[in-house]
């Protein structure tokens, strides 16, 4: 055992206890799980409430009951509100952060065909509105 991990060992049968070996009745039989349960069986998917409540009319949103949403739809129903009042500048990037998070940020691909090649000047250009529109964000 290395220098660092001596300090944390004990000893116990016929094996030392320490980092990354923890006592015997604490280790996972065969076939055990660290996670008996399982992965979560629902994911919130935020976009997809963000898509419901942006096609709903508004008597629709006012029959909605607010203390019945989960906490991903009342977020969703309020980013989508907030964007419909122009009530905060940043609500549509806010919501933007939200769905990447929730979702996994989109992959940007750029194709060009020999027929439509740039220059090396059109190229930095394009490159530099691309950093500065993600360091926006």
């Amino acid at each position: 055992m290395s220098e660092k991990n001596d300090k944390f060992a004990a000893p116990q049968g016929n094996t030392e206890v320490g980092y990354s070996n923890p006592p015997d009745e604490y280790k996972f039989k065969p076939g055990e799980s660290g996670n008996p349960n399982g992965p979560p069986k629902h994911r919130v998917n935020l976009w997809l409430w963000v898509c419901k409540y942006s096609s709903m009319m508004d008597k629709e949103i006012a029959k909605l009951e607010k203390s019945e949403l989960t906490q991903a739809q009342q977020s969703a129903l309020k980013l989508i509100q907030d964007m419909k009042e122009g009530k905060y500048s940043g609500s549509g990037k806010l919501a933007r952060y939200c769905i990447d998070r929730d979702e996994g940020k989109a992959v940007e691909h750029i194709m060009f065909s020999d027929e439509n090649a740039l220059t090396d000047e059109e190229v930095e250009e394009i490159r530099d509105v691309l950093l500065k529109n993600h360091a926006d964000k």
